[in-house]
């Protein structure tokens, strides 16, 4: 778990590393975050062009899915790690989605 607090605030994400995972195989991570929050991520996100595709699976509980491009694993668990200091992300367990694009 990685966790920060500053004036009064925390936040925390939990990374789940996937081991053992073909290096040709899309990887999909789910998480719940703060509406307020999901934007900011979305930018972030967008910056690393080819690494990472962010969607919303579930507007109104706050589920988003980053599905990250095989090659990039190692560099998303890094900067999703990061981000996790600045905005709190639960993982979540998501049924029923293909990690597919």
């Amino acid at each position: 778990m990685i966790s920060s607090s500053d004036a009064g605030t925390s936040h925390s994400a939990v990374i789940l590393w996937n081991s053992g995972v073909n290096d040709d195989q899309m990887i999909c991570r789910y998480f719940k975050v703060a509406h307020r929050d999901m934007v900011y991520l979305k930018f972030i996100l967008e910056a690393y062009e080819g690494m990472n595709v962010m969607s919303t699976v579930d507007n109104k509980v706050g589920i988003i899915r980053i599905a990250i491009m095989p090659g990039f694993v190692a560099d998303m668990d890094g900067l999703l790690a990061d981000l996790g200091q600045q905005v709190t992300m639960e993982p979540v367990l998501w049924q029923d989605e293909r990690c597919e694009f």
